[in-house]
């Protein structure tokens, strides 16, 4: 409490002074002298004794008389529940007390009471007044509530922060860990402080971390920041970007870590969709690579065949040009797929087209669903149209009467396609005398794009043709033409 020497202070007393310590006592100096700030009073709150440290703290000279004057003439300012509990403690005999009273002086500065209030009796056992402790404690409670307001603040921070953050024993063991800590593990807080980040640390991060904590315990870092994986309570894992700091004692011994997290799982992943995408495409870049040459060298080919000496420029004209449209019907279709891969029926159906016009109903297909990969599609295609060209000239599709029933069984597992081309009804078959720029791409294909192999049998009933190949595994490939 703080106040102004109160004006009658020096007025002459009328009433009768109440019992006091003689001022000669010990127990008058031994009062006066206290380092507490205490204070007697009689039943009517008047001043008996006081000390000289009980006048300091309300900011009076420690020898202000005071002496027979009421306590309330001195300090008008005192509140009225403060009167209240004194007159409830002569009434009742209550004794009160107040670890931090606050009490605004004349002066509107605020100060912080400790304050203790107790009865004292008469040699009868009647309450003779009051027995006042004071302790100004304004320092201490402005200091205790700055230190709860940094730690209001700091959980403020601690607990609300987007990034997840702990605190870590010097061995590893979690002391505390905030909500986002908690959402990004996929742990509840009572399951973290029972482990150490070793415990949820995916196994090939445990030693790098190890590493480098090991630096800021031996003082050659300061933080240090990585990207790692927890593994979750779930078992799955979880990429998160890790600055670790050491907090030190005053003695400058290491205290505990401070540990940030940030959650960037959708970037790792995002990564390593770009990457595999990149390769991907490394892939298909080389892929069409091969698959151009390996056409422009089949072109090649068809060309010097049908164009040797001594052939007939119409004739090798248009043997030239038909291989050249059966090529371009599977390319059709490839283009359709973005060159995924085709259906063998359907690469089957465009290799035919040309050869059917003499009778649809001259050419069976029997075998299930299989799907082509590109390369495989169009050495298919230039098989099937090397065999329907010399149907048409020499075998069963050379007249009305013949049939050709090609049909197929595949393997799944083994990726293995086995088909036989039959014809029937036609003229009787001779065996060639050589053998046929049909013949050898027939081979060439099989053997090179698909590693199989072709079986001719020349029965005079019909040619058979038994062919086995070995398709490339069907991958998810990306290509140039995705997304457009």
């Amino acid at each position: 409490m703080r106040s102004e020497h109160s004006a009658g202070l020096d007025e002459a007393q009328t009433d009768p002074p109440p019992p006091r310590p003689a001022p000669g006592s010990g127990v008058f100096t031994a009062l006066t002298q206290a380092p507490l700030g205490v204070a007697i009073f009689d039943r009517e709150m008047r001043y008996l004794a006081a000390s000289s440290r009980f006048l300091t703290d309300q900011g009076l000279p420690g020898d202000t008389p005071l002496i027979g004057r009421r306590h309330y003439d001195v300090f008008p300012e005192v509140p009225q529940h403060w009167r209240d509990l004194h007159a409830r403690a002569l009434r009742d005999g209550e004794a009160f007390s107040h670890d931090a009273d606050p009490f605004t002086g004349k002066d509107g500065c605020v100060d912080w009471i400790r304050w203790s209030l107790k009865p004292w009796r008469t040699d009868d056992g009647q309450v003779g007044g009051l027995v006042l402790y004071t302790e100004v404690v304004t320092d201490s409670v402005e200091a205790r509530l700055r230190l709860e307001g940094a730690e209001s603040r700091y959980r403020a921070v601690f607990d609300q922060a987007a990034v997840g953050v702990a605190r870590v024993s010097t061995e590893g063991r979690f002391l505390e860990v905030n909500d986002r800590f908690c959402a990004i593990t996929r742990y509840d807080r009572a399951g973290l402080l029972e482990r150490r980040f070793q415990d949820i640390t995916h196994p090939d991060d445990v030693a790098p971390d190890q590493v480098q904590a090991g630096e800021l315990l031996a003082g050659r870092i300061r933080t240090y920041t990585r990207e790692k994986r927890y593994v979750t309570q779930p078992g799955d894992p979880v990429w998160v970007n890790l600055t670790v700091s050491l907090v030190r004692k005053a003695d400058g011994a290491p205290d505990y870590f401070v540990t940030v997290i940030e959650d960037i799982t959708a970037r790792k992943q995002a990564e390593a969709e770009q990457q595999r995408y990149q390769a991907q495409l490394r892939l298909m870049i080389n892929e069409l690579n091969h698959r151009v040459k390996n056409t422009l060298a089949t072109v090649q080919s068809m060309a010097a065949q049908a164009l040797r000496v001594g052939a007939d420029p119409a004739t090798a004209y248009d043997r030239f040009e038909s291989r050249l449209m059966g090529l371009a019907e599977v390319h059709d279709v490839l283009t359709r797929e973005s060159w995924h891969g085709a259906d063998l029926e359907e690469v089957v159906q465009r290799a035919l087209r040309p050869f059917a016009a003499a009778g649809s109903s001259q050419v069976r297909l029997e075998g299930p669903a299989v799907w082509l990969q590109p390369r495989a599609a169009l050495a298919m295609a230039l098989v099937l149209h090397e065999l329907a060209t010399n149907a048409v000239k020499y075998g069963a599709l050379s007249s009305a009467a013949g049939r050709v029933t090609l049909a197929w069984t595949f393997d799944p597992p083994a990726e293995r396609l086995r088909m036989t081309w039959t014809e029937a009804g036609g003229p009787a078959v001779r065996p060639p005398t050589r053998r046929g720029f049909g013949s050898r791409l027939i081979e060439r294909a099989l053997r090179s794009e698909l590693q199989g192999r072709a079986d001719m049998t020349y029965d005079p009933a019909g040619l058979v043709c038994l062919m086995d190949a070995q398709l490339p595994k069907r991958e998810g490939m990306l290509n140039l033409l995705d997304g457009i």
